[in-house]
């Protein structure tokens, strides 16, 4: 219990501060911490968490709570009746946020008829509007009305709004702030920051729906078949894709272990068209070898990988580089926390273990895409490109693997936008034993790294690590979506 509250708070320590700023704004009003100051204070926290439910980024939740915080009729004393009014329909959007609709309507009765009084509460009231004697703000109308269209065109299902649960809570939005000053002060930013929200998010876009696989994965795996493919692998598949590394892809696959965890592991490797040696050396060794005619880059050949795996029975699947970058004693740590049911996904991470590179513009950039990952996920991650990471097998079957070449945050993130569990764990990474990287110059390979991350952000609709805390986003963030 303590540990789930001290998760809670670490998430949601941006609402400490408009509570914070409240606080500091009403002592400094002429009517001090009074009555309207402490249920001003309740319906700040009731509109954060409405807008969190309902899967709301955290930052643009805190900004939505503003005029509760500000505005000058937030800031002075006001009728109990208004009061009264505010508080219920703070109460009902809070009892209905947190269950959602698909609560039992036993459970869900008695929060609409704590919003419906308050709403009825609040019609006709007239509410104090003058200078409250320090720091405020005055949301004019024309402001709010077009916040709450905003709210009103997610409800008709403009943009990419699909869900009924966040569509309804627009609506209910909207609507407690029709009756007086004080509901459209709180409840019309909740619903324009709902109503973005609900536009923006949900539905994913047409890349999904792009085939994955094309002439080159059937032609691959119609030659694995030829040669006589595997009729069964291991439990645990090891898969690497390989592109001219001759020099090294020998001593990766000496390095890899033949049990993890207590399960066997075969290896399947991906000759991406490789034009030097690589063919040679993979001839003799423990790997099964699929061959591609034409290099496509690494997230393409790790797609047929994975394809060829699961095909093959594989439960879990586990990706490390053909560079020798990536240390195999770090395996057991990356698949023992999915074995113990606590995670589908697992990925190392340079920045939590070791590294040992010394380009600094690439450590920064470690950091920086990690930072930008963290902001459009709401989920913290500190190393979003490490290539040894361990998942269930299922997860590749699901996520949509588009990227030829920077495929390390698509599946990331495709593992978060359909509600598996993500982990990282700390791992080392170690400089190159051979060859010369694939992925460009620094700038190069920051600019599209970052062109790769914006536009599967976009294409998964903008999702989050939200499945069992927002009932609006359930339907397009279930496994097998």
């Amino acid at each position: 219990m303590t540990t789930d509250l001290g998760r809670a708070l670490a998430r949601h320590w941006i609402l400490a501060l408009p509570l914070a700023l409240a606080v500091v704004v009403r002592l400094a009003s002429d009517d001090g911490m009074g009555p309207t100051a402490v249920v001003g204070l309740l319906a700040t926290a009731a509109a954060y968490v409405v807008c969190v439910r309902f899967g709301v980024w955290r930052w643009l939740a805190a900004v939505a709570t503003l005029g509760a915080v500000l505005d000058d009729r937030m800031l002075q004393a006001q009728q109990g009746r208004a009061l009264w009014a505010l508080a219920l329909v703070a109460l009902g959007l809070l009892g209905c946020a947190w269950r959602g609709r698909r609560a039992p309507t036993r459970i869900l009765a008695p929060f609409l008829v704590v919003l419906g009084a308050g709403l009825l509460l609040g019609i006709g009231v007239t509410v104090t509007s003058v200078d409250p004697g320090g720091i405020h703000v005055h949301l004019v109308r024309p402001v709010t009305i077009a916040l709450a269209l905003l709210g009103l065109l997610a409800a008709l299902g403009v943009g990419r709004a699909g869900s009924l649960d966040l569509r309804g809570i627009c609506v209910l939005t909207v609507a407690a702030g029709l009756t007086y000053g004080l509901g459209e002060v709180v409840w019309w930013p909740v619903a324009g920051a709902l109503g973005v929200t609900a536009m923006l998010r949900g539905h994913r876009g047409r890349g999904t729906r792009l085939p994955q696989q094309d002439q080159v994965d059937e032609v691959a795996l119609a030659e694995f078949r030829e040669r006589g493919g595997p009729p069964r692998l291991a439990p645990v598949a090891i898969v690497i894709a390989a592109y001219n590394e001759a020099d090294s892809i020998s001593a990766v696959l000496e390095s890899l272990p033949d049990e993890v965890c207590g399960l066997r592991t075969d290896v399947v490797v991906v000759d991406d068209g490789s034009t030097d040696c690589t063919a040679a050396a993979l001839r003799h060794g423990r790997a099964h070898v699929v061959t591609c005619s034409t290099n496509r880059g690494q997230g393409a050949a790790l797609r047929l990988g994975y394809r060829v795996a699961r095909d093959h029975g594989a439960a879990y699947l586990i990706t490390t580089d053909a560079d020798g970058q990536y240390a195999a004693a770090d395996i057991p740590a990356l698949l023992q926390p999915i074995l113990d049911d606590r995670a589908d996904f697992v990925t190392g991470s340079r920045i939590l273990g070791h590294q040992q590179t010394h380009d600094r513009v690439r450590r920064a950039g470690v950091h920086v895409f990690a930072w930008l990952a963290t902001l459009l996920t709401g989920h913290r991650f500190t190393d979003t490109s490490f290539g040894l990471r361990a998942m269930r097998a299922e997860v590749t079957g699901v996520v949509t693997l588009n990227q030829p070449q920077y495929q390390s945050w698509e599946l990331l993130l495709g593992v978060v936008s359909h509600g598996y569990r993500a982990l990282e764990v700390p791992a080392s990474m170690h400089l190159r034993s051979a060859g010369t990287t694939k992925k460009g110059r620094n700038l190069v390979y920051g600019r599209r790294y970052a062109h790769a991350m914006t536009a599967t952000w976009w294409r998964e609709g903008l999702p989050r690590p939200v499945p069992e805390t927002a009932p609006a986003l359930r339907h397009t963030r279930v496994h097998g979506d």
